[in-house]
């Protein structure tokens, strides 16, 4: 009987990565993903949560994923960061503005959660952090980015085995869209702030994402039975099967392994 581990789900979606035409680089550096977004989008915001110039980021707290074409330029086409960080409040991380800027706060001002603090999810620990989700125009709708939000969450279960929690963050259109829950995969989508937000430099709604442990594990194990069953298939077609079997469901229930 095959085991369902976080290290089973990511040899299976480099293996289904290859067979769409992709190849895939994990990098350390977190100065090179920097380098390559502020190429492909100048002028653009990038997400200071995971920017050397805000804080320490080593092999030990931090890595990102490129996925790159196997023929022709060899362009990356998606990619995603990873930071990790202990706290005893990540909502506090938040509000205060570290988590972005870390000591870094001159001329910068906290913000007010836009809910009772106890309607939040109390998270604690060892928290995950993704930021910097992109795909080339020409790969959307291929399912890169259902599959980058889930393998940057089982890579870094690998990597940090006291992992409690993967916490993103994100803005109201794609709330709108239900892309968080249907595409990248989170039970919880909590409104964070409804008014300035100082990391994107906007008036906006922004919210956090949350999955806890047990759910990203739970999550892992179906995802790779859906793979395993077809593997034949590409990423893009896994994608449309998955949210036609399990109705646009958040959060997939777990087989028995």
């Amino acid at each position: 009987m095959l085991e369902r581990t976080p290290q089973a789900f990511v040899n299976a979606c480099f293996s289904i990565l290859w067979n769409s035409g992709y190849s895939t680089l994990i990098d350390d550096d977190l100065r090179s993903w920097v380098d390559f977004l502020s190429k492909e989008n100048p002028g653009g915001i990038v997400n200071a949560a995971a920017n050397p110039d805000f804080h320490r980021l080593e092999p030990d707290n931090s890595f990102w994923i490129a996925i790159r074409e196997r023929t022709g330029d060899r362009n990356i086409v998606a990619c995603i960061c990873q930071r990790m960080l202990e706290t005893e409040d990540f909502l506090e991380e938040q509000s205060s503005l570290r988590l972005w800027y870390g000591d870094n706060l001159d001329g910068r001002t906290p913000f007010e959660l836009a809910k009772p603090k106890e309607d939040y999810p109390e998270i604690k620990g060892l928290v995950g952090h993704p930021a910097g989700l992109f795909v080339a125009p020409t790969e959307r709708r291929n399912g890169l980015a259902w599959l980058l939000q889930r393998l940057v969450r089982a890579l870094s279960i690998i990597r940090w085995s006291d992992m409690g929690w993967q916490c993103g963050t994100t803005r109201g259109p794609l709330v709108e869209r239900g892309i968080p829950t249907n595409t990248y995969g989170y039970p919880n989508c909590d409104l964070l702030v409804d008014g300035w937000f100082e990391p994107s430099g906007l008036t906006e709604q922004a919210f956090m994402t949350s999955i806890d442990r047990e759910e990203m594990l739970l999550q892992i194990a179906d995802d790779l039975l859906l793979i395993e069953m077809n593997a034949d298939k590409q990423v893009g077609d896994i994608v449309r099967t998955a949210r036609q079997r399990h109705g646009h469901a958040p959060v997939l229930p777990a087989m028995a392994a």
